[in-house]
């Protein structure tokens, strides 16, 4: 323990502003590709100085890498190794996240990683002031109890109102793969969550999910179509249907600039997220300290 303890002290102590957001995202998001690390951390620096970063944190014991096979693109992923995750708890204030497998099927990653570009987006459109501040979940925070059944979001998005209430949107990242009478349950699944929130009136929690939209988030305009078409068959309102490249720009013009960064606090009930990485450049970043 004494060991551990010196580790984390020494990891602390040699992290740049940067490199200590990095690790509070990778802690939320799990797997980033080094342009979507350089889009949300190191966004005044070059990607190839951004992958000469992360080598670095992976030589000291704070990052791990993952090759896989699966890419002729040879990307690489990158997430928090052990020491990472402790390192990252303790920024974060909360117990070390558990150790995770590193053996994610192509198709999962491929998942993951196109949920986790939506959030580079979101970061883009509020740096830009057309988006106010807002908290994002993964779906390891976003599961919802149903009873006979569980809905899982990919992510959960949330932002606060002037009024001191929250706007929720969950978030589903479609790759084709759903066939149409799958996506069909699963939007019963949410008419289910609606139904059930209307029996918590008094818990801010479910009123978020009651007023909450569903944003279904696809790679065309035809699957749009035919999401809109389901959800309105199944008698889910509350949704928006369009692509994932999109979705930035239409919820930064439906939110606008929102409230201070200050007010963003979490819903109680809702455990874990994170919102925007500050913007840190090159003078205050320190990423050539060794």
């Amino acid at each position: 323990m004494i060991g551990m303890g010196a580790s984390l002290a020494a990891a602390l102590m040699r992290l740049t502003p940067r490199d200590r957001a990095l690790m509070q995202v990778l802690h939320e998001l799990r797997y980033l590709t080094v342009h979507q690390i350089q889009v949300l951390c190191y966004c005044s620096v070059s990607v190839r100085a951004t992958s000469c970063r992360l080598t670095l944190l992976r030589e000291r014991g704070l990052l791990d890498c993952l090759l896989h096979r699966r890419f002729d693109d040879r990307r690489a992923f990158w997430c928090l190794s052990s020491l990472g995750r402790i390192v990252a708890g303790a920024l974060a204030d909360v117990p070390p996240d558990r150790p995770r497998s590193c053996a994610l099927a192509g198709l999962y990653m491929e998942h993951l990683i196109a949920t986790n570009q939506v959030f580079c987006g979101l970061c883009l459109e509020y740096r830009a002031g057309r988006l106010g501040m807002f908290r994002w979940f993964g779906s390891h925070h976003a599961g919802v109890d149903l009873g006979e059944t569980r809905l899982v979001p990919d992510a959960v998005i949330l932002a606060a109102t002037p009024e001191d209430r929250w706007w929720m949107y969950c978030l589903e990242l479609d790759r084709h793969t759903m066939a149409p009478d799958a996506l069909w349950e699963k939007f019963g699944r949410y008419r289910l969550m609606r139904r059930l929130a209307s029996l918590h009136r008094d818990d801010p929690l479910w009123e978020a999910r009651a007023s909450g939209w569903m944003l279904f988030a696809c790679q065309d305009a035809r699957r749009a179509e035919l999401a809109s078409r389901l959800a309105a068959e199944c008698g889910l309102d509350g949704v928006w249907a369009g692509t994932a490249a999109e979705l930035p720009m239409s919820l930064a013009a439906s939110l606008g600039a929102g409230v201070a960064a200050s007010r963003m606090a979490s819903l109680p009930g809702l455990s874990g997220g994170i919102t925007p990485p500050a913007d840190v450049r090159l003078n205050g970043g320190g990423e050539g300290h060794r």
